[in-house]
């Protein structure tokens, strides 16, 4: 179990600024540089990310590096208590492993399948690593499933942000707010360790926005959009692990992640219906389907952004009144199927009435 440890307020302030700017530092540097005639230039010219792009592939470096570089420079500053060494150990090999996945996928294009193999690996070693899933509630031990559970957490967050870096500065931003309401969450009920995570992850993604919203100067690439999947999966799991499994603990991931995770179970359920690989690619998720009504890249991302953010504020209800979660639970589920049922009932019609009308 990863152990507690207080971090002075200031700390999260520190960590915020310095991963923010950090990212601003290093993304303005990558862009400036590869904007020159170089051998870094060529090189990224010729990756398969880079085909018919007039952006610059790999940005996830600068996101990845901000934040690990902020969490180990104030944990060797003395700004975090020792204790927290094994945690953030845990959590660099992790990114590091799934930042070289991306890497290798940007630059040789693996197969979906080798990649899926690859993300279960990782998570087995961040499994015994201790981010576990070992209960639901109070009340449903997990056993031997535990590691099935964990594994199908930690690659579901990991592929449903993934999957949704199909327009600049989508996951970027649903990343962001997602750390966002997890550290309101988190901080509320004084889990420290994964506030803080969250804090300079917030940080690190915003930096990287700024250059990544539509007209995008530079993008994610699987390098970037894995290991942002993955921090957020191990940020939602260090609560459970710190013996904090009260149904407000898996419902509040889900919530703020509720975009992509609903566009990728629809994706999955959607091949297998048509009788092709679930893992193939398509252009059927929602980004793709706005675009298709005739909404803007900027326009589409401020609809999805806000249909997040409406989900994250409803979440917010039970963390600030916890008596009311017991009966809260059923009747919010009931609640996020009605309004999924809506969106996907409104964006059928769109379509419908789109195509009798013509473009």
């Amino acid at each position: 179990m990863f152990g507690r440890y207080p971090i002075p307020g200031d700390g999260y302030l520190t960590g915020y600024l310095s991963g923010l700017l950090l990212s601003i530092i290093f993304t303005f540097i990558l862009v400036k540089t590869i904007r020159q005639p170089n051998a870094l230039t060529r090189f990224l010219n010729r990756l398969p990310i880079s085909a018919g792009k007039n952006v610059s592939p790999l940005g996830g470096v600068t996101v990845v590096f901000s934040f690990l570089l902020t969490l180990w420079g104030l944990y060797f500053s003395g700004r975090v208590d020792p204790g927290n060494g094994h945690l953030y150990v845990a959590l660099t090999i992790g990114t590091g492993l799934m930042f070289i996945l991306g890497m290798y996928d940007d630059i040789y294009h693996c197969s979906a399948k080798k990649k899926l193999a690859a993300q279960v690996l990782i998570s087995i070693v961040l499994y015994f690593a201790g981010f576990q899933i070992e209960r639901i509630g109070g009340v449903l031990e997990l056993g031997h499933l535990s590691i099935v559970f964990t594994i199908l957490w930690i690659v579901g967050i990991t592929n449903s942000i993934n999957l949704i870096d199909g327009l600049d500065g989508l996951a970027t931003g649903v990343v962001f707010f997602s750390c966002l309401t997890l550290v309101f969450v988190y901080m509320e009920r004084d889990i420290v360790e994964a506030s803080f995570l969250a804090v300079i992850l917030a940080g690190s993604t915003l930096g990287f926005l700024f250059f990544n919203f539509p007209p995008a100067k530079i993008i994610l690439g699987d390098a970037g959009s894995l290991p942002l999947g993955l921090l957020v999966s191990l940020i939602t799991l260090i609560p459970l692990n710190q013996g904090n499994t009260d149904e407000i603990y898996y419902l509040i991931p889900v919530i703020t992640l509720l975009i992509p995770i609903m566009d990728t179970t629809f994706a999955f359920f959607r091949r297998i219906v048509k009788g092709v690989s679930p893992l193939s690619e398509d252009a059927e998720h929602f980004h793709h389907r706005l675009q298709r009504l005739g909404l803007s890249s900027i326009n589409t991302i401020c609809l999805l952004f806000g249909i997040g953010l409406y989900f994250d504020l409803s979440a917010m209800v039970p963390v600030f009144n916890i008596n009311l979660i017991p009966n809260f639970i059923p009747i919010y589920f009931i609640f996020i199927i009605a309004n999924v049922t809506g969106f996907i009932w409104w964006l059928r019609r769109s379509e419908k009435k789109h195509r009798h009308d013509g473009p």
